[in-house]
């Protein structure tokens, strides 16, 4: 099989049926090879592997997620094996196994429905499977997704329950840089709709909140730096977390810190990512709007504390 020169999709490996995946060097080649996002975590650069000459294999589990490392020069040609678990007599015989199986097929069926059909389907996977990151990953996405303006206490259980299973999916693959991203942001959501609903009472403390939100989204975009330099980036919208960032640091009072973050959206818009030029100037705008509002703020504090000494 000939890989495109560049690919920066992600290969998740949650189609059906697979198990085990294997993949065959055919011919010498000294670039491209296959980028493992496990092994991001930590200071190594090595997460690009490739086999050390024709006939040489790397084996991984399907649910570790990878991607073809970009092939700059050549033809890389593999030959890929699925070894694939089928449905035992007993399901009690291999029932880890069979587990890992059912959860992968509900997942890939429950990408086709609508929101209210998807869910269900979603928490049906993760009960039969509780160790698999994606699962928890896309359960907490659209559980995020619901109505900002329905003030219910189901609409607030939901929003609870979206950021308790993107912090399961960050815990069980700490690697994720999606998982942190919205991790981050739905920290942000959760506090922007306890505030708008009364149920500020109900939130972590301040502190605690903020800790969380900034390691969500710093570690995600430390992550995504590794992932790009590879050529297998996730497309997060580093500019939108840094106005998250800020945000969350000017609705806790704290100018200083806001204005930090603030600063840093306009040099990471990626234009040809976000693609429409109206939203980048809305974004803009509200980042301008924010900064004036937090120097002024700042310069409040300032004025105070001279005074005070």
């Amino acid at each position: 099989m000939a890989l495109p020169e560049v690919s920066d999709r992600f290969r998740p490996a949650t189609c059906p049926s697979y198990i085990v995946h294997l993949l065959i060097l055919l011919l010498p080649t000294s670039l491209g090879g296959t980028f493992f996002e496990a092994l991001t975590v930590g200071d190594d650069d090595e997460y690009i592997q490739r086999p050390n000459a024709p006939g040489h294999a790397i084996v991984h589990k399907t649910t570790q997620r990878h991607a073809g490392a970009p092939t700059t020069s050549g033809i890389r040609d593999i030959l890929v094996i699925f070894l694939t678990a089928r449905r035992p007599k007993e399901v009690a015989v291999d029932e880890n196994t069979w587990g890992i199986e059912s959860a992968m097929r509900l997942q890939s069926v429950a990408k086709e429905m609508n929101r209210d059909k998807l869910l269900p389907f979603l928490r049906l996977a993760r009960d039969i499977d509780p160790t698999n990151s994606d699962i928890l990953y896309w359960l907490g996405v659209h559980l995020m997704q619901g109505d900002s303006n329905d003030p219910s206490d189901e609409r607030w259980n939901e929003i609870c329950q979206g950021v308790e299973s993107l912090q399961y999916s960050a815990v069980l693959n700490p690697a994720d840089a999606r998982v942190h991203y919205h991790l981050g942001m739905a920290i942000s959501t959760r506090h922007k709709y306890a505030m708008r609903t009364r149920r500020a009472h109900l939130l972590p403390p301040p502190k605690e909140a903020a800790e969380t939100l900034i390691e969500a989204i710093e570690t995600a975009m430390r992550l995504e730096a590794k992932c790009e330099k590879a050529g297998c980036k996730n497309d997060i919208n580093i500019a939108a977390g840094y106005l998250c960032l800020g945000d969350f640091m000017a609705r806790l009072r704290d100018p200083d810190k806001a204005i930090v973050y603030l600063n840093q959206v306009e040099e990471h818009i990626d234009m040809e990512q976000d693609g429409d030029t109206n939203w980048v100037h809305s974004m803009l705008d509200e980042v301008n709007s924010m900064l004036e509002y937090c120097k002024n703020e700042s310069m409040k504090k300032n004025e105070a504390s001279l005074v005070a000494k």
